[in-house]
């Protein structure tokens, strides 16, 4: 059997054994509908959610300010992060004031947004691009200067002009780094979207799970926590297969089983 035949059969066994104790929790502890449903229970609700009128806008939603705020936020992290890295001047500037963007808490200043931008997609935009941003900059500062004395010192010899040592040497030195801070990125931009929704939104899968605590109905929170969990798998899985095809050089590639 392969390892991946392996895998798959390790995660199957692990979702039932998840799905028989909370059976056997419910049931033996006599647990109302209302506070944990059944396995069976839930999955009707579940798939009567997803085939509801109207329940996709949610979907889309959510999935349209994590896309759009993580692709402005990972091009303004690498642009800053290059520049910075590139000048001290730079780097001592700017970087006071974004560490203490990055410190104030995001549930804090998800309400400063939402009084400047509306309850539309904007301000969970702007919150994915703030939380994106910060760990895509410091992994390409890191990236830049990895560049070892040696090779700038070769560089120098060889009287490189700024592109060539840009697309020869700065970018294959950097992208292990930068790729690593993607990866992380993408879990930080769903945390961005659902902390807006649920602090102001017309709609939203954050926006569901604050519908469904003020309602009482917990089936659709578990439906919209479920959902948020698929689509952060989805998108670390995409980041991990583009870092293997971007790194299929890279010694860091050899070690993953």
């Amino acid at each position: 059997m392969s390892k991946y035949g392996r895998k798959s059969i390790l995660v199957i066994g692990t979702l039932l054994i998840f799905l028989l104790l909370w059976q056997i929790y419910v049931t033996a502890f006599k647990v109302p509908p209302q506070i944990l449903p059944a396995p069976l229970e839930f999955f009707g609700k579940f798939i009567g959610y997803l085939t509801m009128d109207g329940f996709g806008v949610h979907i889309g939603a959510t999935l349209y300010e994590i896309f759009v705020g993580f692709i402005i936020g990972s091009a303004m992290g690498l642009v800053f992060g290059y520049f910075l890295a590139k000048s001290v001047v730079l780097e001592r500037l700017f970087t006071p004031y974004i560490v203490l963007a990055q410190i104030a808490p995001k549930i804090s200043i998800a309400p400063l947004f939402v009084l400047w931008f509306g309850l539309g997609a904007t301000s969970k935009i702007a919150l994915v691009i703030l939380v994106v941003f910060f760990p895509i900059m410091v992994n390409t500062i890191i990236g830049i200067r990895s560049v070892e004395n040696n090779m700038q010192d070769l560089l120098h010899i060889l009287k490189a002009n700024r592109w060539q040592r840009f697309w020869s040497v700065e970018i294959p030195y950097s992208l292990p780094s930068i790729m690593s801070g993607l990866k992380v990125s993408t879990t930080y931009a769903i945390t961005g979207a659902v902390i807006g929704e649920m602090i102001g939104a017309k709609a939203g899968l954050g926006y569901l799970v604050i519908l469904g605590n003020e309602t009482f109905d917990i089936n659709m929170i578990l439906t919209a926590v479920i959902l948020l969990s698929v689509i952060g798998l989805v998108l670390y899985l995409l980041s991990s297969y583009l870092e293997k095809k971007v790194l299929h050089w890279h010694e860091s590639q050899d070690m993953i089983m």
